[in-house]
């Protein structure tokens, strides 16, 4: 029970993966544009079924894999007072998943859809995890792991709200990037 109410965002994510899935099915193309080249033109195919059932797949074994790396690292890296920060780092991994399965469905081989809705995914990904970066304890598992950083809490904690911000910064000028292109 602990597991799921601490993972409400990303089981929420992953729920409306698979419901948007499921309502955009019936009217997908048998066949799916899944890689482009550097032109734009599609040069990797999935059927329909792979599609809708890859992301969702993807993003659940995230779930059950960072959880189980948290609960097993070891006892000097266990990462008590960051639960939170990671359970959050795991939802943004499902928005940018999210974002890549919607733009997989609706792009049907126009690269500039698909590439619209990657940004903006990424983005998003870049300013939530940016925003709790500088929250998580030293660890084996999510964050700058250098013998520097894990040397004391000190390089650890500066190091992340550092970073933390510079991704957030990205990430919003990602954003700003993303939707000003879509407008012209």
């Amino acid at each position: 029970m602990k597991f799921l109410l601490n993972n409400i965002l990303s089981f929420v994510c992953l729920v409306a993966m698979c419901a948007v899935g499921l309502v955009i099915y019936p009217g997908l193309p048998e066949s799916l544009p899944t890689q482009f080249d550097l032109n734009g033109v599609p040069s990797n195919y999935l059927s329909k079924q792979a599609v809708i059932l890859i992301m969702p797949l993807a993003y659940a074994a995230s779930i059950a894999a960072i959880n189980f790396m948290v609960r097993y690292s070891p006892d000097k890296f266990s990462m008590q007072n960051s639960q939170r920060a990671m359970d959050i780092i795991i939802f943004s991994v499902g928005t940018l998943l999210f974002s890549l399965h919607l733009g997989i469905m609706t792009s049907l081989g126009d690269s500039t859809i698909f590439q619209r809705y990657f940004s903006i995914g990424f983005a998003s990904f870049l300013i939530v995890t940016g925003n709790v970066f500088g929250k998580t304890e030293r660890n084996f598992i999510i964050g700058i792991r250098i013998p520097w950083t894990l040397a004391s809490k000190e390089n650890w904690r500066a190091t992340h709200r550092f970073a933390g911000r510079l991704v957030v910064i990205s990430g919003v000028l990602l954003l700003f990037i993303s939707l000003y292109t879509a407008s012209l």
